[in-house]
């Protein structure tokens, strides 16, 4: 996993987000409840669709290292903006931790010198001395 802090980010994120999304909920059905249910609609119709942008940034969350970095970071800071000012400060974190997995995606990573080698090459390797001692 080459990208995994943004990965662990929209992961922590989408999960914070659709937890806090229950809360929603909650709300509505306290609504509806009391006998407000034209309030109640409103908060079940919010709730759905914030629940909707959650699924999808945990969803494009895990995709992080099979993406295009740019395009990823594009998205979750879309995510990130969609998510932060309609929700009233309750998605405050899983908002700021799609901008901030959208910002770290826009880093290049650089290829490790090392990464020539054959997988098990030790393995093969003390093997064959092990034949040509015995001969």
């Amino acid at each position: 996993m080459k990208r995994l802090p943004e990965f662990l980010l929209g992961l922590i994120g989408g999960l914070i987000g659709i937890c806090m999304s229950f809360f929603g909920f909650f709300m509505s059905w306290a609504m509806f409840s009391e006998g407000e249910s034209e309030t109640g609609m409103v908060f079940t119709f919010l709730t759905i669709g914030f629940l909707l942008v959650q699924v999808a940034g945990l969803v494009v969350g895990c995709l992080a290292n099979r993406m295009n970095n740019k395009v990823f970071g594009g998205i979750m800071i879309g995510i990130g903006v969609l998510t932060f000012p309609a929700s009233i400060f309750t998605m405050l974190i899983p908002a700021g931790l799609y901008i901030a997995a959208g910002a770290v995606a826009f880093r290049e990573i650089k290829p490790k010198e090392d990464e020539t080698t054959i997988p098990f090459e030790n393995e093969k390797r003390v093997a064959f001395d092990k034949e040509n001692e015995l001969m």
